[in-house]
Protein backbone atom coordinates (compact mmCIF):
# COMPACT_ATOMS: atom_id res chain seq x y z
CA UNK A 1 0.00 0.00 0.00
CA UNK A 2 1.10 3.35 -0.87
CA UNK A 3 0.00 6.54 0.75
CA UNK A 4 1.01 10.12 0.13
CA UNK A 5 0.01 12.55 2.97
CA UNK A 6 -0.41 15.90 1.88
CA UNK A 7 -2.07 19.20 3.79
CA UNK A 8 -5.04 18.84 3.14
CA UNK A 9 -5.65 15.87 1.55
CA UNK A 10 -4.02 11.70 1.70
CA UNK A 11 -4.35 9.34 -1.58
CA UNK A 12 -4.03 5.62 -1.35
CA UNK A 13 -3.22 3.30 -3.69
CA UNK A 14 -1.48 -0.17 -4.40
CA UNK A 15 -3.92 -1.64 -2.04
CA UNK A 16 -5.68 -4.93 -2.53
CA UNK A 17 -8.68 -4.58 0.44
CA UNK A 18 -10.24 -1.19 1.91
CA UNK A 19 -9.74 -3.27 5.34
CA UNK A 20 -5.97 -2.42 4.65
CA UNK A 21 -6.56 1.47 5.19
CA UNK A 22 -8.04 0.82 8.49
CA UNK A 23 -5.24 1.90 11.02
CA UNK A 24 -3.04 3.10 8.35
CA UNK A 25 -1.17 6.36 8.97
CA UNK A 26 -3.20 8.88 6.84
CA UNK A 27 -2.70 11.77 8.38
CA UNK A 28 -5.49 14.24 9.41
CA UNK A 29 -7.01 14.72 5.50
CA UNK A 30 -10.53 16.63 4.88
CA UNK A 31 -10.44 14.47 1.64
CA UNK A 32 -9.31 10.77 1.55
CA UNK A 33 -8.56 9.44 -1.86
CA UNK A 34 -8.46 5.92 -2.53
CA UNK A 35 -7.71 4.79 -5.62
CA UNK A 36 -9.14 1.61 -6.98
CA UNK A 37 -8.41 -0.99 -9.35
CA UNK A 38 -10.83 -3.54 -10.60
CA UNK A 39 -9.47 -6.05 -8.73
CA UNK A 40 -9.87 -4.03 -5.22
CA UNK A 41 -12.19 -6.12 -2.41
CA UNK A 42 -13.51 -4.86 0.87
CA UNK A 43 -12.15 -6.97 3.06
CA UNK A 44 -13.96 -7.08 6.61
CA UNK A 45 -16.99 -5.72 5.81
CA UNK A 46 -18.43 -4.69 8.81
CA UNK A 47 -15.12 -3.01 9.60
CA UNK A 48 -14.60 -1.10 6.30
CA UNK A 49 -18.80 -0.22 6.28
CA UNK A 50 -18.05 1.15 10.14
CA UNK A 51 -14.44 2.50 9.40
CA UNK A 52 -15.79 4.70 6.19
CA UNK A 53 -19.57 6.32 7.95
CA UNK A 54 -17.26 7.28 11.34
CA UNK A 55 -14.12 9.07 9.53
CA UNK A 56 -14.15 12.29 10.07
CA UNK A 57 -13.33 13.89 6.35
CA UNK A 58 -14.84 13.20 2.82
CA UNK A 59 -13.91 9.77 1.36
CA UNK A 60 -13.52 9.45 -2.56
CA UNK A 61 -12.78 6.33 -4.86
CA UNK A 62 -10.84 7.42 -7.58
CA UNK A 63 -11.82 4.73 -10.50
CA UNK A 64 -12.75 4.90 -14.14
CA UNK A 65 -14.65 2.09 -13.78
CA UNK A 66 -16.12 1.63 -10.39
CA UNK A 67 -17.20 -1.49 -9.21
CA UNK A 68 -20.59 -0.74 -7.05
CA UNK A 69 -19.99 -2.94 -4.87
CA UNK A 70 -16.96 -0.73 -3.67
CA UNK A 71 -17.96 2.64 -4.18
CA UNK A 72 -20.60 2.11 -1.83
CA UNK A 73 -18.74 3.00 0.90
CA UNK A 74 -17.05 6.45 -0.75
CA UNK A 75 -18.75 9.49 -0.47
CA UNK A 76 -17.86 10.39 -4.08
CA UNK A 77 -16.08 8.98 -7.25
CA UNK A 78 -13.90 11.14 -8.97
CA UNK A 79 -11.99 10.26 -12.24
CA UNK A 80 -8.65 8.21 -11.90
CA UNK A 81 -6.43 10.97 -13.56
CA UNK A 82 -5.19 13.90 -11.77
CA UNK A 83 -6.47 12.88 -8.51
CA UNK A 84 -3.98 15.43 -6.89
CA UNK A 85 -4.94 17.96 -9.08
CA UNK A 86 -8.59 17.32 -8.75
CA UNK A 87 -8.11 17.98 -5.06
CA UNK A 88 -6.18 20.95 -5.04
CA UNK A 89 -8.44 22.48 -7.34
CA UNK A 90 -11.23 21.92 -5.17
CA UNK A 91 -9.51 23.84 -2.33
CA UNK A 92 -8.70 26.39 -4.75
CA UNK A 93 -8.39 30.05 -3.08
CA UNK A 94 -9.57 28.32 0.53
CA UNK A 95 -8.08 28.67 3.61
CA UNK A 96 -7.09 25.25 5.87
CA UNK A 97 -9.61 26.38 7.91
CA UNK A 98 -12.59 27.23 5.24
CA UNK A 99 -11.57 23.79 3.96
CA UNK A 100 -12.05 21.76 7.35
CA UNK A 101 -15.28 23.75 8.34
CA UNK A 102 -16.36 22.84 4.72
CA UNK A 103 -15.54 19.05 5.77
CA UNK A 104 -17.02 19.28 8.64
CA UNK A 105 -20.53 19.86 7.46
CA UNK A 106 -20.02 17.58 4.77
CA UNK A 107 -19.31 14.51 7.60
CA UNK A 108 -22.26 15.36 9.51
CA UNK A 109 -24.45 15.18 6.34
CA UNK A 110 -22.93 11.61 6.10
CA UNK A 111 -24.81 9.94 9.20
CA UNK A 112 -26.64 13.40 10.30
CA UNK A 113 -30.03 14.28 10.74
CA UNK A 114 -31.30 17.53 8.56
CA UNK A 115 -31.44 18.86 12.16
CA UNK A 116 -28.00 18.11 12.60
CA UNK A 117 -26.66 19.14 9.61
CA UNK A 118 -28.18 22.88 10.06
CA UNK A 119 -26.80 23.08 13.90
CA UNK A 120 -23.23 21.82 11.73
CA UNK A 121 -23.77 24.31 9.14
CA UNK A 122 -24.52 27.43 11.53
CA UNK A 123 -21.82 26.83 14.11
CA UNK A 124 -19.37 26.52 11.00
CA UNK A 125 -20.88 29.76 9.23
CA UNK A 126 -19.83 31.75 12.64
CA UNK A 127 -16.61 30.78 13.28
CA UNK A 128 -16.17 31.35 9.92
CA UNK A 129 -17.17 34.87 10.42
CA UNK A 130 -15.36 35.24 13.67
CA UNK A 131 -12.31 33.95 11.68
CA UNK A 132 -12.70 36.34 9.41
CA UNK A 133 -13.03 39.17 11.75
CA UNK A 134 -10.12 38.30 13.71
CA UNK A 135 -12.00 37.17 16.61
CA UNK A 136 -12.04 33.24 17.57
CA UNK A 137 -15.02 31.11 18.14
CA UNK A 138 -14.29 27.54 19.48
CA UNK A 139 -17.68 25.95 19.84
Amino acid sequence: MKIIIKELFTEVSRVDTLSQIIGAELGEPCLLIVHGSGSIQAGDEAQVRSFFADVPYVTALASDEPDADIAKYFDIVIPADNTGEYAENLFKDKSAFQVREITSCFVTARNGSSEDVLDAESRAFYRLIANIAGGVHDE
